[in-house]
């Protein structure tokens, strides 16, 4: 595999080295972890293993919601490990994947020491402070960055592990559809043959919670147009990556061009923005929507937040909800007036409704 220009200014050798020494790693990934950044934190672990002979450990903020998310720790067998069980303190080399320090999305204490960053996002200043910094923008997924690691330093990839990458580059750029670039494809031809598909199979299409689907009623019932906007109040859910599940299934819809998703969980709101590739500008947009009343990140077609103020009642999150429409709708130059729903009521339901 050729070398990309990152790969090229990036010198891997010199990083590694200058770990040297190091005996324990802790490798966090971010808050209620996806495919690639499970996926980035196994590929880096075993590199660190390989090359330095360090143990590993995954940490993670949040839970493991999403079903396709549970599937794949729990078909590979990955060990991850909640955050609040562990202390930082008791490891001498600190990594980070798929997420940057102070970008609210991760649960590395604020100004902790930080030797590893590794993402696909757009840089944060704070990142500048690992030694070992690698930020590459321009790239569909920090998998494909790791798995560019494995391949220069000549890492066997075993079967697991391939699994994992590649199903972190299905789900990351919807089958090499979306923000994909030649590195991501290159990885997803070379890991073809490494795969175990049964296992790929059970990871793609897992049972899923009664909380699913009884946000996707709510979601069905209560979804706003305006324009070509489609938003939608969650309610609480059942676990945070329900406002991203929903956001991507409602971008399924034939007038919609960007969606909206919030819902309330453990008193927190969290959001998730999807566009269309045309539309390709979701983290600018989260950024400016969230302003200074969360923590956002994103890129592309897809960006989600969490607000830093608590909600204490549902009258709140929907109070919280029509602010950051107003705000979206302003930013997007639709013309103000208040949506229609999405689904409208038949004769039948109407008629009923008047009775």
């Amino acid at each position: 595999m050729s070398e990309s220009p990152q790969t090229a200014r990036f010198d891997l050798g010199q990083s590694l080295a200058g770990l040297a020494g190091r005996k324990a790693a802790l490798i966090y990934l971010h808050d209620n972890p996806d495919p690639d950044a499970v996926a980035a934190g196994l590929g880096l672990g075993r590199l660190l293993e390989h090359e330095l002979g360090v143990t590993i450990t995954l940490g993670h903020g949040g839970i493991v919601g999403r079903a396709q998310n549970r599937a794949m720790v729990d078909t590979l067998g990955i060990r991850l490990h909640p955050v609040d069980s562990l202390d930082p303190e008791a490891f001498d080399l600190i990594a980070l994947v798929d997420s940057q320090p102070e970008t609210g999305n991760n649960s590395l204490p604020l100004g902790h020491r930080i030797d590893v960053v590794i993402d696909h996002h757009p840089p944060r200043p704070a990142s500048a402070r690992a030694p070992w910094c690698d930020v590459r923008a321009n790239f569909g997924a920090t998998s494909t960055i790791v798995f560019e690691y494995l391949r220069a330093r000549g890492v066997a990839i075993d079967t697991k592990l391939a699994t994992a990458f590649f199903f972190a580059l299905r789900t990351e750029t919807r089958d090499l559809g979306r923000e994909a670039t030649a590195a991501e494809r290159n990885a997803y031809l070379e890991l073809v043959p490494l795969v175990d598909h049964g296992l790929l199979y059970r990871m793609s299409h897992p049972k899923v919670p009664r909380a699913h689907f009884a946000a996707l009623d709510r979601a069905l019932r209560s979804a706003e147009v305006f324009g070509n906007l489609v938003a939608v109040n969650l309610g609480t859910l059942g676990y945070p990556d329900l406002v991203a599940e929903i956001a991507d299934l409602l971008l399924s819809y034939e007038s919609a061009r960007m969606v909206l998703c919030i819902g309330e969980y453990q008193h927190n709101a969290y959001l998730s923005l999807r566009t269309e590739v045309d539309n390709a500008r979701a983290g600018a947009v989260m950024r400016h929507i969230v302003a200074h009343d969360g923590a956002a990140g994103g890129h592309g077609t897809m960006a989600g937040a969490r607000l830093y103020a608590t909600l204490a009642t549902a009258a709140e999150l929907e109070s919280t909800f029509r602010e950051m429409v107003r705000r979206l709708v302003d930013a997007l130059g639709i013309a103000a007036g208040s949506g229609e729903p999405l689904l409208k009521a038949s004769p039948d339901e109407e008629a009923l409704n008047d009775g």
